[in-house]
């Protein structure tokens, strides 16, 4: 048995397999052992932490906190947060408890309990108010400040404008952005299980260095590896549950395409499933980008979520950045760019309040059904383009086997099933 630290497990789940020789690295989250982040620079296999942030002054714990307040879940609703933060104006005075002055930011755990004291909590059903959606972005901007002085600080350290992200707070999509587009990071990498589960992944390939003598020489540039089933598993299936509504394609990419160009939702389960909180194309809901209902239509007859609450689009690889103001290379749907206002509309369901979109890239040689999918989308519309969510409904987890797949499609509103090369229709 091998003990590795939980936040250097963080740390190397994102550096190991980031591409990067030389790196700072911002790993943050609610708690972890005796810190809820560390700020470390790596070089080669080498890493070297530079300051501890103990739990008394944990960041993802005040994000946690005020998701509470919100009359969210916290530890499970922070996105809810992050997404509502777009409706609302932040107070550069609201949190009057951080001390703001020195190498890093600085939360004093005494005036944040009297803060809170002093805060209303949200009644469950409460309709949410301006106060609300203010508050939302108040604790959001103060996360993408906080963050951009800890990574801003280790650049001055190490010279370096390499930042590799970790912890529950790297799921944070707009913090991503905020710190991509910063003059003091050129290249960011995000592993897409950052939050505890990828911790395994940490630890795995640091006890590899450890026995091996050097850290793995692999780039982590998919997630797919999860499990994946065959046409006969999947007919199986649905013969068992006398199924007559289905048909096998000869091209499921080409008839999946027109269906979601005729403003049809699909469910599309194909391949190796992805790990992660994010489905990136192995089992997703898919929907037509253009058109502008179509976020209401998931959220409200599909998912069973908040109106509010955005998609993201999956892109051609070789196309999005047409769509994005500094596009880089974003294939785990971890960050949020810019997008380009005369392109709105073309993904205007999948794009936020604030033109920022969350995209993922998708390339051919990784992804190559999706990629034949998204592409003859582009041929029937002209959009690269996808609305992309996770397979499953609110409260439930993303669908992993067929059984999952075809139970979730009869549970909820979407028109059509595409899995494997399988259509199944209602």
């Amino acid at each position: 048995m091998k003990f590795v630290n939980h936040h250097v497990a963080h740390a190397l789940s994102s550096y190991y397999v980031s591409g990067f020789d030389r790196s700072n690295i911002v790993s943050l989250d609610g708690y972890g052992g005796s810190d809820s982040g560390i700020l470390a620079i790596a070089e080669g296999d080498d890493l070297r932490v530079v300051k501890s942030i103990p739990n008394r002054n944990s960041w993802g714990h005040l994000y946690g906190e005020i998701t509470s307040k919100l009359g969210f879940k916290s530890h499970s609703d922070e996105g809810k947060v992050m997404g509502l933060a777009a409706y609302g104006q932040h107070d550069e005075n609201e949190f009057n408890f951080i001390e703001w002055g020195g190498d890093i930011p600085v939360i004093d755990k005494k005036g944040f309990k009297k803060y809170l004291s002093g805060v209303t909590p949200r009644k469950p059903g409460e309709e949410l108010n301006q106060h609300h959606k203010d508050l939302a972005a108040t604790v959001q901007h103060t996360l993408e400040r906080a963050a951009l002085q800890m990574s801003s600080y280790l650049r001055n350290i190490s010279g370096s404008e390499n930042l590799c992200v970790s912890g529950g707070c790297a799921l944070n999509c707009s913090m991503n952005g905020v710190l991509l587009r910063s003059d003091h990071v050129e290249n960011i990498f995000i592993q897409p299980a950052a939050h505890d589960i990828g911790t395994a992944l940490g630890a795995a390939v640091s006890v590899y260095k450890d026995v091996v003598g050097h850290r793995p020489d692999i780039v982590l540039e998919h997630p797919y590896y999860g499990p994946d089933y065959t046409n006969e598993q999947v007919e199986f299936e649905l013969k068992k549950y006398k199924l007559s509504n289905f048909k096998k394609c000869n091209d499921i990419a080409r008839e999946t395409a027109t269906l979601i160009a005729d403003n049809k939702t699909v469910g599309w389960f194909q391949g190796r499933m992805e790990f992660g909180p994010r489905a990136l194309g192995g089992r997703s809901i898919l929907g037509n980008p253009k058109n502008r209902d179509m976020k209401d239509i998931v959220n409200k007859s599909i998912k069973g979520r908040e109106p509010w609450r955005p998609f993201a689009p999956s892109f051609l690889a070789e196309d999005y950045c047409d769509y994005v103001k500094q596009p880089y290379n974003s294939p785990f749907m971890i960050i949020a760019f810019q997008a380009i206002e005369e392109k709105v509309s073309e993904i205007a369901s999948a794009a936020h309040i604030d033109n920022t979109v969350r995209v993922q890239s998708v390339r051919k040689e990784v992804a190559p059904r999706y990629w034949e999918l998204i592409n003859e989308f582009k041929k029937i519309t002209g959009v690269p383009a996808l609305l992309n969510t996770s397979f499953n409904v609110a409260g439930q987890p993303i669908v992993c086997t067929p059984r999952d797949a075809i139970m979730t499609f009869f549970g909820c509103g979407l028109d059509y099933l595409a899995i494997e090369d399988y259509l199944v229709w209602k």
